[in-house]
């Protein structure tokens, strides 16, 4: 039973070969952990076994789990696929020339092969065609990828070229206000881990400061240079005139 009192479906037929893969488990709102036989992934037959591999999605960027939004996309993703199997198409690297990225993992634009009654897509006055599955459910394959962007829990990664169809569906979600876009001043995952990385590097750059031995004063001795060489100096002078030989010297 979906969370969700809605869930706006996407449906598209994969375009070429696709591999089925269980979801093992979700860990964040575009990526999760499967298993796939270990001559899928090297190409040589002769490789026997399974391997537990990471797959991430080609085109979509969900918020990070520690930025507004993260944890419901992570949800969402779940309430999707969890427990499920899904087909992935499979995306060539350009970085490595592979299926496999720089980190070793999978990345693709699933499909879910679901199905529904008849009824459940209604009828309309207008329609050209009814269908007739004589008691079988339909399948509708669904766009993974364009469901997390139109329900509003994903970014649009841009930069690779995806199908206009992802620009659409993001401009709908923001439009409608669904799901992260009825925050204020949402950042983009990318430039969230670009602010984190700066702030842990401020920070590192800040624990490695040798802090000025001077009590209550609390500025840092920094390297300077005087009429005799070079030395160490608070940052806090003139107030604080403490000073020592440089040890690197």
């Amino acid at each position: 039973m979906s969370p969700w009192p809605s869930v706006l479906i996407v449906p598209e037929q994969p375009d070429g070969d696709t591999i089925r893969m269980p979801v093992l488990g979700v860990f964040d709102g575009d990526g999760f952990v499967s298993r796939i036989k270990a001559h899928e992934v090297t190409g040589n037959p002769s490789h026997q076994g399974e391997l537990e591999i990471t797959v991430r999605f080609g085109f979509i960027d969900a918020p990070e789990l520690g930025q507004p939004g993260g944890h419901e996309a992570k949800v969402f993703l779940e309430s999707l696929i969890g427990g499920r199997s899904v087909d992935l198409a499979i995306l060539t690297k350009m970085d490595t020339g592979g299926s496999l990225d720089r980190h070793g993992r999978i990345v693709c634009i699933p499909y879910l092969a679901a199905q529904y009654p008849v009824a459940a897509f209604g009828t309309s006055p207008t329609r050209l065609h009814d269908a007739v599955t004589f008691g079988r459910p339909l399948t509708v394959y669904r766009n993974i990828e364009l469901e997390m962007v139109a329900n509003g829990w994903a970014w649009v990664l841009a930069r690779y070229g995806p199908d206009q169809r992802y620009f659409d569906a993001l401009a709908d979600a923001q439009r409608h206000r669904r799901g992260i876009w009825r925050f204020e001043n949402n950042i983009a995952p990318w430039e969230f881990k670009r602010r984190k990385y700066r702030a842990s590097q401020i920070s590192r750059a800040d624990d490695a400061k040798t802090h000025c031995p001077r009590e209550s004063c609390g500025g840092h001795l920094i390297r300077r240079d005087g009429k005799f060489g070079t030395f160490l100096g608070c940052s806090n002078f003139p107030s604080c005139r403490y000073s020592r030989a440089d040890p690197l010297l």
